[in-house]
């Protein structure tokens, strides 16, 4: 719990809560569509309050990606290392599991909950990133994260990966084609375009098929 003073009484606010707000509002809007007003309205807090508490624009959208990272991305790694069980999966077969299951959440995103905002993280990369060192290297932490645990999933499929060097190489491939889909998702492509893309990924990987 933090707080912030606003007209001599200090006015008491989660930050998480706040956060979860200015995230959205970046997250719909992009940097430069998001005016501080828009920020005010979202979280309820004054002009004078956010500064105060967070920064300027450029702070705030910092702290948004931040959170981004341990909220969005924190999923996304977690399923990839297995620390999310889905029912089915077989122990043998785990490491493409992982990678299927992170595919399908991009389609079922859009099929069962009808979210096209696409990725914080593609926004920022092509909004601000060329733009803005900070942005940039927040940008690229987060990728690399993401890499690392696609390169964790592909050892976990039995013979397929001879060196962790060809495991980052496929790795790559598959992170892009991930994003790729956040960003077709985003630009309303339908699903069977997305379930195309998922299937041209998985190509090769499942244990069986080799």
């Amino acid at each position: 719990m933090s707080e912030v003073v606003s007209m001599g009484r200090p006015r008491k606010f989660e930050e998480r809560d706040v956060l979860v707000s200015v995230m959205g509002v970046f997250w719909e809007k992009g940097f430069e569509g998001t005016a501080m007003s828009d920020l005010v309205e979202a979280t309820g807090l004054k002009k004078g309050s956010l500064y105060g508490a967070f920064g300027d624009k450029r702070a705030l959208y910092l702290k948004a990606l931040a959170f981004y990272d341990k909220t969005e991305v924190a999923l996304a790694v977690d399923l990839l290392r297995g620390g999310i069980h889905r029912d089915g999966l077989e122990a043998a077969d785990a490491g493409y599991q992982r990678i299927g299951a992170l595919l399908q959440a991009v389609i079922d995103a859009v099929v069962e909950r009808g979210d096209r905002r696409g990725c914080l993280l593609c926004n920022a990369a092509v909004d601000q990133a060329p733009l803005d060192m900070a942005t940039e290297r927040s940008v690229n932490a987060s990728l690399a994260t993401m890499e690392a645990a696609f390169v964790e999933a592909l050892r976990a499929i039995p013979d397929l990966i001879a060196s962790v060097e060809e495991a980052r190489r496929i790795a790559r491939h598959l992170q892009s084609v991930y994003f790729g889909m956040r960003v077709l998702a985003k630009a309303g492509a339908p699903e069977d375009a997305l379930q195309d893309a998922k299937a041209g990924a998985l190509v090769g990987l499942h244990p069986h098929s080799r």
